[in-house]
């Protein structure tokens, strides 16, 4: 999980942001919202190698901005490779994808909110998930960093 943090370090240093959409605007990759049914968030696909993701248009700001980074995750970690398409289709096993495309938004949204945590001297898992808006689950990807903000931070280069 290293490496995906790496990933994202270097994505906020090229493009000057760790807010997912704004980052997709600045990669060139197309954000659409539109209704969809209520299980399901988002996706993200390609067509003729140009990078999209559809979010449901009922989604609140936290629930989109995290959606958002969950699926540019799986554009930045994973490419064109259709996880619904696999996991409905093929018996090859979607979970680890999944898992890293949270991993992914986690991280990107601990940057987005960094400043929020410089405060606590301790940085519980639980108040990633309080600041963050993301849930425990998601941001229990985040557990290797340890609990010390020092720790969050220096992961950062903040």
């Amino acid at each position: 999980m290293k490496e995906i943090a790496k990933k994202v370090l270097e994505l906020i240093k090229k493009y000057g942001s760790s807010d997912p959409v704004e980052l997709c605007e600045k990669m060139g990759i197309i954000v659409h919202d539109h209704d969809l049914p209520e299980h399901i968030n988002g996706f993200a696909s390609s067509y003729e190698n140009i990078p999209f993701m559809v979010l449901n248009s009922s989604l609140n700001y936290y629930n989109r901005k995290i959606t958002a980074a969950h699926e540019l995750g799986h554009i930045i970690l994973h490419g064109a490779t259709n996880s619904v398409n696999l996991s409905m289709n093929t018996s090859f096993c979607t979970s680890k994808y999944e898992r890293e495309a949270d991993c992914f938004a986690a991280h990107l949204l601990i940057a987005e909110e960094i400043s929020q945590l410089e405060d606590m001297e301790c940085v519980t898992v639980q108040d990633i998930s309080m600041v963050t808006h993301m849930p425990l689950s998601m941001s229990l990807e985040c557990e290797g960093w340890g609990e010390n903000l020092t720790t969050l931070r220096d992961a950062f280069g903040i």
